[in-house]
């Protein structure tokens, strides 16, 4: 019996050799050594990077401009394909520190166990992402509150609503490198008082010293809004009698500049009796734009709407309505094209059912026509944080700003900017177009204040195209101004 095994292994052992030399005539060992098809690593609190891989042994990290690499890349772990059955030294489920100077070294060894290549991975400068792909990135920005801004008065003051607890009824507009505050209260209590209109530079918040805002022979009590275009130019809206004029600033010393009249008054509403009044520029105002106005209040929700073209104002405008009601709950509601175009949709923001309770706040997204195509979920707290209680609340004036809504236009895409909050805490959001993502946690903006008989909020942003990035700066009655940068970094 040992005999038989001894021969059957032997055979075996034969065939076996002869197989291996058969395969050795159709096959070898493959002789690549490569890092193939995509390259990126997860930095320690789950941030990824791309990579691009070069042609000579390097692989290029791209980190956006605006981050600080080497806290980025201190602690990461690769990722990437290698060629069919090559291994790689150091092991890549080693987190590197790949912003250390020469970078980190990897060796790649093929099937054939003898070829060899080396790869150097460093980091550099991402590319700008292309047009219509807009915003990867927002940087927190300056953030005063309206003490620190120079108005008198303390913050956390719940007591009535006065100036000194920062109801300042207040428009901000972007104005080139600066930022134009408006107060309204101001104005209406005294027109030269120097906290009616101030100046601050867009990036520190701080005052611009000597710089104010000219207004030619416009009064400062009938100039009511202001807001920015797309490209950071203050547009003002003049009341006169019945008429309403606009105007634009390329910078604060700047002379206005008319763009034209409609013969009815679109800003009728005062802190006296409400602050609903509001408006959005949708476009280059020196070329060619959408404004857009509450008009009277209504069961259908009417606006104004009106077309800018090559600088000019339409002489009529035409009305758009909601199909919801801006004469319920607190008689808040506004309107903001999501882009410039010809027939563009509309972000609408809405109160209904009960003043001041939860939930109340609404936003739509409706068509050029005025349909609805998509609505704010319900429920916030899987999304956004728990404090937006649903979709936030009212507040307790008549006309109070909430919810304002702006549609931004950040490297050729639409976002959609919303504000809301409780009766303790202000908040704003930059959305998706379907209003229920998120686009970046860094716009996931919150203050707790009492906010119940403030003024509200108001928001303002345009795109540097030639810098690449997108500013927003968004007000919080009773609070402050929140600044933020938008890069469009790869």
């Amino acid at each position: 019996m040992k005999k038989c095994k001894h021969i059957f292994y032997a055979i075996a052992y034969s065939l076996c050799l002869l197989l291996l030399a058969g395969g050795c005539e159709d096959e070898t060992l493959n002789n690549e050594a490569e890092i193939i098809l995509s390259f990126k690593v997860t930095n320690d609190i789950g941030k990824e990077y791309n990579a691009i891989i070069g042609n000579e042994n390097t692989i290029t990290i791209k980190i956006s401009p605006y981050l600080d690499a080497e806290a980025e890349l201190a602690v990461a772990t690769p990722s990437f394909f290698l060629s069919k059955g090559a291994t790689v030294a150091p092991d890549p489920s080693i987190p590197q520190n790949f912003a250390q100077a020469g970078g980190v070294k990897y060796t790649v060894t093929a099937e054939d166990r003898t070829t060899r290549r080396e790869y150097t991975v460093t980091w550099g400068v991402s590319d700008k992402m292309p047009h219509g792909s807009g915003f990867n990135y927002a940087e927190i920005g300056a953030a005063k509150t309206f003490p620190e801004l120079g108005y008198p008065g303390t913050v956390g003051n719940y007591d009535i609503p006065s100036i000194e607890y920062g109801d300042l009824y207040l428009f901000h507009a972007y104005c080139g490198n600066y930022i134009i505050l408006l107060s309204r209260n101001y104005i209406d209590a005294n027109p030269a008082s120097p906290h009616a209109i101030k100046v601050v530079d867009k990036t520190t918040l701080e005052p611009a010293a000597g710089i104010s805002l000219n207004l030619g022979s416009i009064a400062p009590a009938s100039l009511k809004m202001i807001t920015s275009d797309y490209k950071g130019r203050c547009v003002g809206a003049v009341i006169n009698g019945g008429n309403t004029e606009f105007f634009y600033w390329t910078t604060p010393t700047a002379a206005p500049i008319p763009v034209g009249s409609v013969a009815v008054n679109m800003a009728p509403y005062t802190a006296a009796l409400d602050c609903a009044s509001n408006f959005q520029v949708a476009g280059d105002i020196t070329g060619n734009a959408w404004i857009t106005a509450l008009a009277p209040r209504s069961t259908t929700g009417d606006h104004y709407r009106i077309k800018v073209t090559g600088g000019q104002l339409a002489s009529t405008y035409t009305m758009i309505s909601t199909g919801y009601a801006n004469n319920d709950c607190n008689g808040f509601q506004m309107i903001s094209p999501l882009d410039d175009s010809d027939e563009p949709r509309f972000i609408i923001g809405d109160v209904e059912g009960s003043k001041g309770v939860n939930g109340t706040v609404k936003c739509y997204i409706n068509s050029y026509a005025g349909s609805t195509l998509a609505v704010m979920p319900a429920l916030w707290n899987s999304i956004l944080q728990v404090w937006w209680v649903q979709t936030g609340q009212s507040l307790q004036r008549d006309g109070s700003r909430r919810p304002v809504v702006s549609g931004m236009l950040i490297n050729g895409k639409s976002y959609a900017l919303v504000t809301s909050g409780t009766a303790w805490w202000h908040a704003a959001a930059v959305l998706e177009t379907d209003l229920s993502v998120l686009v970046h946690q860094n716009l996931n903006i919150a203050a707790g204040i009492s906010t119940g008989w403030s003024f509200g909020e108001w928001a303002d942003w345009y795109w540097d195209e030639e810098e690449g990035e997108g500013h927003l700066a968004v007000w919080f009655g009773r609070r402050g101004l929140y600044t933020y940068k938008l890069t469009c970094f790869e």
